[in-house]
């Protein structure tokens, strides 16, 4: 995700929303998205943060997709909504997002929104090792000690 953030961290406010309206620059709305998220340059907003992270998820946005996942599993600046983290957690994943791949893996594993599963969780800790997620191989390693 930082590396995205870095690509317009010299842009104002101002020029990201400027690109997100007219252009439809995703980048630009994720970026403002992180910002009023975190606070970065700006008072820290989550509804705003909320409604950039929408709309670049709906456009395809993989990150974008895995905030909101994280934003519905911890209602942030939302009702708490295991089946909604789990849509943007699947729509991440489809991506090749490695730490929404991950996230499902808890979620089957917990039992968040869903009937627990354990093999669900695995095959989902699998597809995020292999895509690069260094938590998942733990995440299956304690799995397949157990």
């Amino acid at each position: 995700m930082a590396e995205e953030v870095i690509y317009y961290s010299g842009r104002s406010i101002r020029n990201l929303t400027r690109l997100a309206d007219r252009y439809e620059d995703v980048d630009a709305m994720f970026e403002l998205g992180y910002r009023y998220y975190f606070g970065y340059g700006v008072r820290h907003n989550i509804s705003k943060a909320l409604g950039w992270f929408y709309n670049a998820g709906i456009r395809g946005d993989a990150d974008a997709c895995y905030m909101l996942g994280n934003m519905y599993s911890l209602a942030e600046g939302v009702d708490w909504d295991d089946e909604e983290a789990m849509y943007w957690f699947i729509q991440a994943a489809d991506l090749g997002h490695a730490d929404s791949m991950n996230e499902l893996g808890i979620m089957f594993a917990e039992g968040y929104g869903v009937e627990p599963n354990m093999e669900f969780a695995k095959e989902w800790w699998e597809k995020a090792a292999e895509a690069g997620s260094e938590e998942a191989k733990q995440n299956l390693e304690k799995a397949n000690s157990a």
